[in-house]
């Protein structure tokens, strides 16, 4: 009987965790048609000023963190996949309003909050939906798996966009990503929602026990604006055109993929730790190459490098974050998104101070190094 058990238990988590693969991919579309291109569409297209661009993604860094507790409260209550659907209307909403802002000077502010607030509650559920429904010791198989619809669906995204954009308008681009992101929150819904009671205090996020990951969950901030802001704004004037940075963008994702599904099957029987430390030297080696780019061919070889060391160090860095997250999982998840938030907006401020988009990636390069704290 405790076999019939088991056995449609991992029938149940392998159907949840299709689910959960088909949404990320869907949304990961969604979003990568038009992120890419946003810090350029502030900066180049709408007029804003270099300062003004940076402090929209810093107070949306800033309301992330605050809102991060109370989507794990609420995810707590209300169940994980309602947390996922409950962040829908802000994004839509703040892609709307984005779509507008030429005709319809809508504070950044404004904008900034929606889009705070709609990730806050997103990955607290995602992130606790997924723990909840893989398991430990295929886990680097299961990221590597989800890494690989995630990278796919960013590989055609960006070029698809960089086209839309570049024949038609961003407006045609945002009405796609809202549509696709409706149907990404739908498919978790084909499975039922298995609602955990998860335990969360306000004052288990203040617990020691967190605060020894938080330099190294600091640095996923910076990767995160070093990849989505700073990198875009540096290669555009090499670039030249949405389109090529579109396909730049393609030729990252594209050589992670592949490598992202085979690296996670074969981390789960090695030592983890060991192929992640001699990985993050090259990965600290490519931001720095990243930094003295200066023709396409150097944009294009580096991101080629780039995707191949991501590629191998990204499922098995993953899967030791959720299995970090074992026995006080709600928790661990929000100081780790505070943490992030933090060295997204310390990254940001460093840009800020020096004036300089090279330095923060040079600063982000040295920030990598912190795994070796993990």
């Amino acid at each position: 009987m405790l076999r019939r058990h088991e056995f449609w238990c991992r029938v149940q988590g392998s159907r949840e965790l299709s689910h959960i693969s088909v949404s990320l991919m869907l949304r990961f579309f969604a979003v990568s048609l038009i992120s890419v291109f946003i810090p350029l569409y502030l900066y180049k297209e709408l007029g804003y000023s270099f300062t003004q661009t940076l402090l929209f993604f810093i107070f949306y860094s800033i309301i992330f963190a605050i809102f991060t507790p109370l989507a794990a409260s609420f995810a707590a209550r209300f169940g994980v996949k309602h947390a996922v659907l409950f962040s829908l209307p802000f994004y839509v909403a703040f892609l709307i309003l984005l779509s507008v802002l030429k005709t319809l000077p809508v504070p950044l502010v404004v904008l900034s909050t929606l889009m705070g607030i709609s990730l806050a509650f997103y990955w607290m559920g995602m992130n606790l939906l997924f723990y909840q429904a893989s398991d430990h010791s295929h886990r680097g198989e299961q990221v590597g798996k989800n890494s690989f619809y995630k990278i796919t669906a960013t590989v055609i995204a960006p070029v698809l966009g960089g086209f839309l954009i570049t024949w038609f308008n961003f407006q045609v681009v945002f009405v796609l990503a809202c549509m696709i992101l409706m149907t990404s929150a739908i498919v978790l819904f084909l499975s039922k929602e298995s609602h955990i009671k998860y335990h969360f205090s306000f004052r288990d996020v203040l617990s020691k026990d967190h605060w020894k990951n938080s330099i190294y969950f600091s640095s996923k901030g910076t990767e995160a604006m070093a990849t989505g802001v700073l990198w875009p704004l540096f290669i555009f004037t090499i670039l030249g055109s949405y389109f090529t940075l579109g396909i730049a963008g393609a030729v990252m994702g594209g050589g992670s993929a592949v490598l992202m599904w085979v690296a996670g099957r074969y981390s789960d029987h090695k030592d983890k730790a060991h192929l992640v430390h001699v990985l993050t030297l090259f990965e600290c080696v490519s931001w720095i190459a990243s930094g003295l780019v200066a023709t396409p061919f150097h944009v294009f070889a580096v991101s080629a490098l780039a995707a191949l060391v991501t590629g191998v160090r990204q499922p098995p860095l993953e899967a030791m974050e959720f299995d970090k997250a074992r026995g006080h999982a709600v928790s661990y998840f929000v100081s780790r998104e505070i943490f992030i938030c933090l060295g997204r907006i310390f990254i940001l401020v460093f840009v800020l101070m020096i004036n300089n988009v090279q330095g923060g990636i040079f600063f982000h390069s040295l920030m990598s190094l912190t795994t070796f704290l993990f």
